[in-house]
């Protein structure tokens, strides 16, 4: 089996984990879906664990690949920030596996404790990251509480994956977190002249 039938595994298997839980998806879905055969699936990915696994890979990846995406266009930690969530937004409403892999990590993360799933931990690190760097840099308003805009940002992005979930409102992603995001950078940036 190639490469492209592992694609097509992960392919098939997010598409069914975008639409319901892990716990109601099975390995002979996953198969049926792929065009393949349940023997051909485990012996190219595994079984519905490693299928799912391979899901969260693809998922975290796309993020990661959203921070370095927005790090090489800009060195200000408040625009790396504001991109990041517009990214994620786009990889929010064109990727499937993206929407699989949130929704695993959301609902399913206890059937996966190898991988520690914790989104919010994960967010919160590289948004305290950026805010902490702007903060050295003379970028933030006075007084900036740096723990609780971390909260803000995450929770907000983490509730507007939500809701555009619950109402099938993914192309919303991209403008839903950028206005999140410049929102509220707007209210705790330094007024221009003011940064050190």
């Amino acid at each position: 089996m190639s490469d492209d039938d592992a694609a097509r595994v992960v392919a098939a298997a997010a598409g069914l984990f975008a639409e319901r839980p892990y716990a109601e998806v099975r390995l002979d879905d996953v198969a049926d879906t792929a065009g393949l055969t349940v023997d051909e699936v485990v012996a190219r990915v595994g079984d519905l664990h490693a299928v799912a696994s391979a899901v969260l890979t693809a998922e975290g990846g796309s993020m990661r690949a959203a921070m370095a995406a927005a790090r090489e266009r800009s060195d200000d930690p408040l625009d790396v920030l504001a991109t990041t969530f517009r990214l994620v937004g786009e990889n929010m409403a064109s990727r499937v596996e993206v929407r699989a892999g949130m929704r695993l990590a959301a609902e399913s993360h206890r059937h996966f404790p190898e991988r520690r799933i914790d989104p919010y931990r994960t967010w919160r690190a590289f948004v305290v990251g950026q805010l902490t760097e702007a903060t050295k840099r003379g970028l933030l308003r006075p007084g900036v509480d740096v723990d609780e805009v971390a909260w803000l940002l995450v929770s907000g992005g983490m509730g507007t994956k939500g809701l555009l979930e619950f109402r099938g409102a993914w192309d919303e992603a991209p403008r839903r977190l950028a206005g999140i995001a410049d929102a509220v950078v707007g209210l705790i940036a330094a007024p221009a002249g003011d940064a050190c």
